[in-house]
């Protein structure tokens, strides 16, 4: 796995993915905190978790079209440095009236998100190219990102406990700029495309509408993409209901300490970290198709034992159980869509199973909440290991037969 980082411009796009996802942990654990803290709310605090969201379901095909037009490195680097400033409008938020700025700083750093993430996507392949070190590229960035769940959450509070919200802000906006150095030490040529002639505006508003269109389409006719997407929906909208009952499950089942909780996603890294070499091995040895459904049956398993197993000496164990499964789930099918996808339109199916998953993972919130307290959270649990069953079985219908590599595969740069 650790070959990839021979190649130049995945090590300085590696480098920027470490530096940015630390500062997001830190801030994520800080700001619904800082939040309550300011106003008192704790519905202003989830109102800080939520804000997120919406960008994601109003901007996620557009940005992947904007995306699959515009020279996608210089999309990355443009998104780092306006996440920056956008970050930096928290550090003059220190009274409960100007707490709308951090509501403006979150909308717009996840706005911007939704270009970073399928410039990222797309670009990725054409560095390292769509054989066996695109795979290897996806391991490491899951271990990248398992790693940071790890210490990311745990340094982050105490950064925040010693030094105030101010200096987690800080260290977020200045981990944006770190990120754009590295990337804008990539080299990298954009393929040539065809130069659009000039069109009215509203001429040109169709166009980007029957491109984003073409995106859906390559999903819509691909059996391998459909099925995959529909699994993911189905993985995003269980595993944020599990997020949202999480704490409920916690406290009024386990009759656990905020510590223990600590305790339990540490075992979950663990365990999300395992994953990576695990789907590795896996992936040498099976098809594609095998491992996304094993590993969907796996978690559904590992759900319904780790939620009706009311021992926190058990539950230790299961959380570990769970990670690895989701890391398994979540290289396979990212490196699927990378090397069956064309270029040309990599951007906007990446945008769009963003946006199906950004709109299930919304759902899966709404429903967690209400079926917590409508049947209690243990059947709304078990619910959720149906649904992941569900994924598993939508699986069943992606074609045994490997798709082709699209003739546009990009060959990767020598380190």
């Amino acid at each position: 796995m650790f070959r990839v980082l021979r190649i130049r411009n995945y090590r300085l796009l590696a480098s920027g993915q470490l530096l940015s996802s630390l500062g997001d942990w830190f801030l994520l654990l800080a700001v619904p905190y800082y939040v309550l803290e300011l106003t008192g709310s704790a519905m202003a605090s989830g109102f800080s978790l939520a804000a997120g969201t919406v960008p994601a379901l109003v901007l996620g095909p557009l940005a992947g079209a904007l995306v699959d037009r515009w020279n996608r490195l210089h999309v990355m680097i443009a998104s780092d440095l306006m996440r920056m400033v956008a970050v930096s409008l928290m550090l003059w938020a220190d009274r409960p009236d100007e707490v709308w700025l951090i509501y403006v700083a979150l909308v717009v750093e996840s706005a911007l998100s939704q270009l970073f993430s399928p410039a990222s996507s797309a670009l990725l392949p054409q560095l390292v190219g769509r054989e066996g070190d695109l795979h290897a590229a996806n391991s490491l960035s899951a271990l990248i990102v398992g790693s940071i769940r790890l210490i990311g959450g745990p340094l982050g509070g105490v950064v925040y406990g010693s030094l105030g919200f101010t200096a987690v802000a800080a260290i977020d906006a200045i981990s944006y700029a770190c990120s754009a150095l590295c990337l804008a030490m990539v080299r990298y040529r954009p393929p040539t495309t065809t130069r659009r002639s000039p069109e009215a505006a509203h001429g040109q508003v169709r166009r980007l509408v029957a491109e984003i269109h073409e995106g859906v389409a390559q999903i819509r006719h691909s059996p391998w993409l459909t099925a995959l997407a529909a699994a993911g929906a189905l993985f995003a909208v269980a595993t944020s209901a599990v997020n949202v009952g999480l704490i409920p499950y916690m406290d009024r089942v386990l009759h656990a300490s905020p510590q223990t909780l600590g305790l339990l996603f540490g075992a979950f890294g663990a365990g999300f970290l395992l994953g990576v070499p695990l789907n590795r091995a896996l992936t040498r040895k099976l098809s594609d198709r095998t491992v996304l459904v094993g590993s969907l049956t796996a978690l559904a398993v590992a759900f319904a034992a780790t939620f009706n197993t009311p021992v926190i000496g058990w539950s230790a164990v299961l959380f570990f159980t769970i990670g690895a499964p989701m890391v398994c789930f979540g290289i396979t099918s990212g490196t699927f869509v990378a090397r069956h996808t064309p270029d040309a339109v990599l951007g906007r199916v990446s945008a769009t199973n963003g946006f199906l998953q950004a709109a299930a993972s919304l759902s899966g919130m709404l429903a967690g909440s209400l079926l917590s307290e409508a049947l209690g959270v243990v059947t709304m649990m078990n619910l959720c290991c149906v649904t992941v069953a569900l994924a598993a079985a939508t699986m069943l219908f992606m074609p045994r037969r490997q798709p082709p590599v699209p003739e546009d595969a990009p060959l990767k740069e020598a380190a």
